[in-house]
């Protein structure tokens, strides 16, 4: 779970840098990489929450 949690920062930080090269260009392409974004933004989120119930559930068992 761990691991996943630092690969999600990555992903993070990588797409912000996608965001800020490839966004601000107006291209036939933006929408759809707009909306990639946003689904890979999601996905990430729901793994974070799922990450998060898993640790506090690891947690208040201690």
């Amino acid at each position: 779970m761990a691991e996943g949690i630092d690969l999600v920062s990555a992903m993070i930080t990588r797409y912000a840098v996608v965001e800020s090269l490839y966004l601000l260009e107006d291209s036939s392409l933006r929408g759809q990489l707009t909306d990639s974004i946003t689904k890979l933004y999601v996905a990430i989120l729901k793994y974070l929450g799922i990450a998060n119930a898993y640790y506090n559930k690891s947690t208040a068992s201690e």
